[in-house]
């Protein structure tokens, strides 16, 4: 049987979330994992270790123990909040199950953050809590002060108050429930048992677990050489699905079958197939008791832990060795909360492990590499998948980390590179570091430990319009493809289209011209007979002013017959003055955020509807640079919607070379375009491929100037 409460504490970390009401996401029988009060996370990120009694965000990275939790939502001591919480429990003031969802964003419910009355308090009392206060070890100088009140019930059958008195004898008396202004019974009760808060266990992993009381032993982790021989085999024994496969082919993940096969993906076994697995496995001489992923069944075999629920790819999880430390699974069915709003995706990636399952183990979370041991230049991102995929596509060095803030592990293996040689980390973590401070947190981490081994650290940015290295680098390659095919959108343009857009001068249509003309000689050639080679060269020179010249003429400059009449009649200096009056020019501003260092804005790169939640009615223009000032020609009848699409044609999926050193990215969510003609000026917020039209006050931002960057997205 395990003891639930640590080193003689009357009550544990469960007692203590069930108090602050924290919205619970998942139940285990040794943890549970809820909403985390203080990042205002709320998909179920933070862990509570009911053995250990500590508690973990995963997401902030947030942690310590169960009186810490307490504490820090209360703004109180640890000493505070132990009589706090033993008192509260004494009166039976816990809800004992999930509160109000009103009740879970911090503020912890009627204990933590509410301020009851102080009726009942007299000056005899008072006296008597400052003398139980300085009788607590810890932090006994700061005890001596006017007693905090007790909190109140919410059922309205008694007035909300207590005495807290204390009598020679060490027993507390305590005035139970009841109605108002009725008097009440006093009884006994035990004062707080002595514990120093100062020994509150620290956060230690891995843990056993606890269901219902009763204490499931954990093994020990299995060697790094015993699990690698249990992941290798058992990959051997598994196949990838051809829908599996498919899917990282496509053109969201780009692999080839070498790339899959060489990084050992498969797909995850049907339920009923983990017994024979672990049979077959162990007849092989592999050991499986620690190794993560199987358990020890309560019916005596060894098993693993798959299931349809968490069907998926298995992603294996490399060390620096070449030893498979672990694996991941994409998930074919993202797990999602019933009260997950509809936009959620919900969890993607979960670790293959056994913890909470008898001689089980957890995964340990452990760090990914891909690449060469002795590269000068590593690249660190967040993700298994997206470090094989980025490696596959630039031939760098990455390194992956399970988590944005889970940067612990990378304290072995920086070392390990320093020795190696490496020089340089860079940082790649996904382009919302701009606009998630967690996420921004885990970057400035793994800057400051390179740093620690002797390594410089640079932090790598690239188009906004691509959340992770791996979605820009299969963007850079479909560009690349797209340039190889000639396909680009100007060659599909005719002369008068280019003119009017200011692609080309009058010279063109010359040469147009001429591009005909010998298209029709060569076709000619082919019909000639022995005549046939004086009649194409008379072609050369007859004007195309008739016949089929003439019409193939107009279809290919883009020209109407007025306008090629004009042309034929009065010349090119006629057409010239002719199309200049179709055409206008456009004066155009391109503002972007401007980041201060370790700055972080919560729209950056969002769309509009994400300004309004981070409390903006438009964009705050003294958080923008002015980044581009030029003019585009266009057709004179062009709305702005139509300008606008050309703008993003032009900037949206790389700086032009006129533009670099003023633009940081190409044009981008967040980013405001200044439209400016006779009719005024117009703004207008970038929404992915959207436009929408906002207020801007342009003195507010910060002038153009050339940026800085520690890591420019062209030396990759």
């Amino acid at each position: 049987m395990g003891d639930p409460y640590p080193q003689g504490f009357p009550f544990g970390i469960r007692d203590v979330a069930e108090l602050l009401r924290l919205r619970v996401r998942r139940r285990q029988p040794d943890s549970m994992y809820t909403d985390c009060p203080f990042c205002g996370d709320r998909r179920g990120k933070m862990n509570i270790n009911f053995t250990k009694n500590v508690w973990r965000c995963n997401y902030c990275g947030e942690g310590g123990g169960m009186l810490a939790l307490y504490a820090r939502l209360n703004n109180t001591t640890s000493s505070d909040a132990y009589r706090e919480i033993y008192d509260a429990l004494l009166a039976g003031d816990t809800t004992w199950g999930d509160g109000e969802p009103e009740a879970h964003a911090g503020s912890g419910g009627a204990l933590a953050g509410t301020q009851p009355q102080k009726a009942g308090t007299s000056p005899e009392n008072a006296a008597e809590c400052r003398k139980e206060a300085d009788s607590c070890p810890a932090d006994a100088g700061r005890h001596k002060k006017e007693p905090e009140p007790y909190p109140a019930k919410a059922d309205g059958g008694w007035n909300g108050t207590e005495s807290c008195m204390a009598n020679e004898s060490g027993r507390r008396r305590v005035k139970e429930p009841c109605p108002a202004n009725t008097g009440g019974r006093e009884k006994m009760e035990p004062m707080p048992p002595y514990v120093d808060v100062r020994k509150e266990p620290e956060i230690q992993l891995p843990y056993t677990a606890l269901q219902n009381e009763v204490e499931i032993p954990q093994a020990e982790r299995a060697s790094d050489q015993q699990v690698h021989q249990a992941y290798s085999l058992l990959l051997g024994m598994l196949s990838l699905t051809p829908a599996h496969r498919a899917h990282l082919k496509s053109e969201k993940r780009g692999l080839t079958d070498s790339q899959i096969d060489a990084f050992g993906f498969r797909s995850t076994p049907p339920a009923f197939l983990c017994r024979s697995l672990a049979e077959r496995l162990l007849r092989q001489g592999c050991t499986l008791e620690g190794v993560p992923g199987f358990y020890l069944h309560e019916k005596g075999y060894w098993t693993a832990r798959f299931s349809s629920r968490a069907s998926g790819i298995l992603i294996p999880a490399i060390g620096m060795d070449g030893l498979i430390k672990g694996m991941q699974i994409l998930l074919d069915t993202p797990f999602r909360d019933k009260d997950d709003p509809p936009g959620k995706a919900g969890t993607k990636y979960i670790w293959l492990s056994s913890a909470s399952k008898n001689r089980g183990i957890t995964s340990g979370s452990p760090v990914h590499f891909a690449g060469d041991p002795f590269s000068r230049t590593v690249y660190v991102t967040e993700g298994l998948l997206k470090a094989d995929i980025a490696h596959c596509l630039t031939g760098r060095t990455f390194v992956a980390v399970a988590g944005a803030n889970n940067v612990k592990p990378l304290e072995p293996l920086f070392a390990l590179l320093a020795q190696n040689g490496t020089e340089l980390v860079v940082e790649a973590y996904d382009m919302d570091k701009c606009s998630n401070a967690m996420t921004a947190k885990g970057s400035s981490q793994i800057c400051r430990m390179a740093v620690r081994y002797g390594m410089e650290c640079r932090r790598l940015t690239w188009n906004p319009n691509y959340k992770g290295i791996d979605d820009w680098q299969l963007a850079l390659r479909r560009e690349k493809r797209k340039a190889q095919e000639n396909r680009q959108d100007s060659e599909a343009l005719n002369f008068k289209e280019k003119y009017l857009l200011g692609q080309c001068g009058m010279d063109a249509m010359k040469q147009e011209m001429e591009n005909l003309r010998r298209e029709v000689c060569a076709c000619n050639l082919d019909r000639t007979d022995k005549d046939g080679e004086s009649r194409a060269a008379e072609s050369l020179d007859k004007p195309p002013v008739s016949g089929i010249d003439g019409s193939r003429m107009m279809e290919k400059l883009g020209l109407t017959a007025e306008e090629y009449a004009v042309f034929c009649r009065d010349g090119v200096r006629a057409l010239e003055r002719m199309l200049d009056a179709q055409k206008r020019d456009c004066r155009f501003r391109i503002y972007q955020l401007a980041f201060e260092a370790g700055e972080t804005v919560p729209f950056a790169f969002k769309g509009i509807l994400d300004l309004y939640k981070a409390g903006y009615e438009q964009p705050p223009a003294a958080k923008y640079r002015l980044a581009a000032d030029s003019t585009l020609t266009c057709p004179a009848e062009w709305t702005d919607t139509e300008i606008l699409k050309r703008l993003s044609a032009c900037f949206g999926s790389r700086v032009p070379e006129k533009e670099k050193g003023c633009m940081e990215h190409p044009l981008a969510s967040s980013d405001v375009v200044e439209l400016k003609d006779e009719a005024g000026r117009r703004y207008f917020y970038v929404d992915g491929s959207d436009f929408e039209p906002v207020r801007f006050s342009p003195f507010l931002a910060k002038p153009m100037e050339k940026p800085v960057q520690s890591q420019r997205a062209a030396d990759v």
